[in-house]
C-alpha cells in the first residue's frame, strides 16, 4: 500500500505530464493559425491533435483517482493523529522527533521537493501524520534544530550588544540637543525649550547563506552526522556575515546583487548625529599616551552604557602590552591569549574579528545595545523565523533582517592617525 507521500509523489508526476500535454496542444493551435501553412502539415497537426486529447483525458481521470485516495489517507491519518493525540494526553510530539531518523527524513523531503519550501512543507507534514506527529504547526527534527541551537547557544559575540526588534519596518526618533530646566527672576519673560529632533527609518530585506555540499555524501549519512555538520556550518556563516555587516559592512558594492542592503554598518554611517570620530596612532608600538587617546574617543560616546569595542588582533595585543613610565606592563595578563569572544582590554570590552585587519576604522567602539537590529531574532529559540530550501547541490538559511545605530552619538569611528 503506497503511502501518503508517494501518493502525493505520484499525483504530482501526472500533473506534470498533463501541463505537458496542454503546452503542447496550445503550441499545435498556435500552429494552425498560420495562413502559410500546408496541407499535409495541417492534416499531420491535426492528427497529434486529436491524440493529445484522449491521452489527457485518461491522465484527468488518473488525477481524480488519486485525489479519492489522498483524500480517504488523509482522513484515516488524521482519525489516528487524533488518537494519539488522546492516547498522549496533549503530548505534542513522538520520540520521532528525537531520532536521527526524523532529521534524515527531512533531509529526503527537502531534496526530493528540489529547493521548493511550500511542496516540501506539505510533504513533511504528511510524514509527521504518518509518523504520528499531533502537533505539525512548523516543526522541525530535533536533531536540525540542535545543529543550529548549537552555533547560537555557543555564540558570544557582538550581536549580543544589539537591541532585537520583531518589526520589519521601524521609525526612529532622537532628541539631538538635550532640554535643560532654568531659573526664574520676578519681572522676567519665561523663554520656550527648544527641541531638535532628527528622524529616520530603518527597513528590513533578506539575508541568506547557501552552502555546496556533495548529494552523494548525503545519501551516504546514515548516522545524520553530515547534515548536522551543514545546518551548524549555515548557521555559523550566517552569524558571521551579519557581525561584519553591522561593524564595516559585508564588503560589497551598493550595486552588487548579494549586497547585505539593510544592515546599515556604523563604519560607513553618514548621518552625523548618530557617531563621532577620534584620530588615533596605531603605527608601531603603544604607549599610554594611545591609551589616553583611546579613553578620549570612547569619552565622546554620548549613551551611557557599557562601551563595547570592536578591532584586530593585531591591535588588541598591542593594546594589552602597553607599558607605564615605568616599563611595567598596565595589562595585568598581557601576554594571555587573544580570544575570538570578548576581551577584556584597558578595562574596556573588547571583540576581535579578522576582518578588522584591513578595515578602515582600526577600532570601533559602540554603545552597549545601541545598535537597533530589526526583524527575525538573531538566535535559535524560534527556528520558524527562518526558512530552510534545499535542491541538489545546495541548502539555503534565509532570514528578513535590518538594523542601524538607533541612539544619538552611540559608537565612535577611529580613524589611523
Amino acid at each position: 500500500m503506497k503511502t501518503l507521500v508517494e501518493l502525493m509523489e505520484e499525483r504530482q508526476k501526472y500533473a506534470d505530464e498533463l501541463s505537458e500535454i496542454k503546452l503542447k496542444k496550445a503550441s499545435i493551435e498556435e500552429k494552425l493559425k498560420s495562413a502559410t501553412i500546408g496541407e499535409e502539415e495541417l492534416a499531420q497537426l491535426k492528427s497529434d491533435a486529436e491524440e493529445l486529447v484522449p491521452k489527457a483525458e485518461e491522465l484527468k481521470k488518473t488525477i481524480s483517482k488519486l485525489d479519492v485516495e489522498i483524500e480517504e489517507k488523509e482522513d484515516n491519518l488524521n482519525k489516528a493523529a487524533k488518537s494519539i493525540k488522546e492516547v498522549q494526553k496533549g503530548k505534542t510530539q513522538m520520540e520521532y522527533l528525537k531520532t536521527k531518523e526524523s532529521a534524515l527524513d527531512f533531509a529526503r523531503i527537502l531534496m526530493d521537493n528540489e529547493g521548493s519550501s511550500n511542496s516540501a512543507r506539505k510533504a513533511w507534514e504528511a510524514n509527521l501524520v504518518e509518523k504520528g506527529v499531533t502537533d505539525i504547526n512548523k516543526i522541525l527534527p530535533e536533531p536540525v534544530l540542535i545543529a543550529i541551537q548549537n552555533a547560537f547557544n555557543d555564540y558570544d559575540g557582538i550581536l549580543n550588544h544589539v537591541t532585537k526588534d520583531p518589526r520589519y519596518a521601524v521609525r526612529v526618533a532622537l532628541q539631538t540637543k538635550q532640554a535643560k530646566a532654568k531659573g526664574h527672576q520676578n519681572g522676567k519673560t519665561k523663554k520656550d525649550e527648544s527641541f531638535v529632533f532628527i528622524d529616520y527609518t530603518i527597513n528590513s530585506a533578506a539575508v541568506y547563506i547557501k552552502y555546496s555540499f556533495e548529494y552523494a555524501d548525503l545519501k551516504k549519512d546514515t548516522t545524520g552526522a553530515y547534515f548536522n555538520y551543514v545546518m551548524n556550518e549555515l548557521a555559523q556563516g550566517f552569524i558571521r556575515a551579519v557581525e561584519r555587516a553591522v561593524v564595516i559592512g559585508d564588503g560589497k558594492n551598493s550595486d552588487d546583487d548579494d549586497k547585505i542592503t539593510e544592515i546599515k554598518s556604523i563604519a560607513e554611517e553618514t548621518l552625523d548625529q548618530l557617531f563621532d570620530t577620534q584620530e588615533i596612532s596605531v603605527d608601531g608600538e603603544f604607549d599610554s599616551t594611545v591609551l589616553e587617546t583611546l579613553v578620549k574617543g570612547i569619552d565622546k560616546l554620548a549613551a551611557n552604557t557599557t562601551p563595547i569595542l570592536v578591532t584586530s588582533k593585531t591591535i588588541a595585543r598591542k593594546l594589552k602590552m602597553v607599558k607605564d613610565g615605568e616599563k611595567r606592563y598596565i595589562d595585568p595578563q598581557p601576554f594571555a591569549p587573544i580570544s575570538q569572544t570578548g576581551n577584556v582590554i584597558a578595562g574596556y570590552q573588547v571583540y576581535v574579528y579578522d576582518w578588522m585587519e584591513d578595515a578602515t576604522n582600526p577600532i570601533i567602539a559602540f554603545a552597549d545595545k545601541a545598535y537597533k537590529m530589526i526583524g527575525d531574532d538573531v538566535s535559535a529559540d524560534r527556528f520558524e523565523d527562518y526558512d530552510v530550501t534545499m535542491n541538489r547541490r545546495h541548502i539555503e538559511l534565509a532570514s528578513v533582517l535590518g538594523g542601524r545605530l538607533g541612539q544619538y552619538k552611540s559608537a565612535v569611528k577611529f580613524t589611523k592617525g
